[in-house]
């Protein structure tokens, strides 16, 4: 619940699911995006279970809730990536920027369904500034394919 979900739909990312397990996280979050910002649909959800269709999201950030559920049990962690998988269209991307979990998040993506674009090492912007003072990693993939249990079926 801080302004980046807001820049960003402020800024062209106006078709956007943003979720929280607490029912006061959506609260908050209605007071942030306020009335005149549509598109945008708000869910309670437990990320272990997210009531998003397969292969239905082009883009996910994720900015600290894997963090939040790595410090409470791994197993939720494994699951929660898995949901977040399920949900990622193939040629979708995930980006995690994470201070908590260790480069073992990596171990999470199969080479054989995701290519990594950043693995938490220091990161490079086209102009060549580095991301040193970010106090956090930043983690990236891209899906390529999907489990053939994780195809829709038409």
């Amino acid at each position: 619940n801080d302004p980046t979900a807001i820049d960003l739909y402020d800024n062209g990312w106006n078709d956007m699911i943003a979720f929280d397990y607490s029912e006061a996280g959506m609260r908050r979050a209605k007071e942030l995006f306020g009335p005149s910002r549509g598109g945008v649909k708000l869910l309670t959800a437990d990320a272990r279970n997210l009531p998003i269709p397969t292969s239905s999201i082009d883009a996910t950030l994720d900015k600290g809730m894997l963090d939040a559920i790595y410090i409470n049990s791994r197993e939720s962690f494994k699951d929660s990536i898995k949901e977040l998988a399920r949900v990622t269209a193939e040629g979708g991307v995930l980006v995690c920027i994470s201070r908590t979990m260790l480069p073992e998040i990596l171990d999470n993506f199969e080479s054989r369904f995701w290519d990594i674009i950043h693995d938490g090492s220091l990161a490079f912007a086209p102009d060549g500034e580095a991301t040193i003072d970010l106090s956090a990693e930043l983690y990236s993939w891209r899906r390529t394919s999907m489990p053939i249990d994780e195809q829709k079926i038409v």
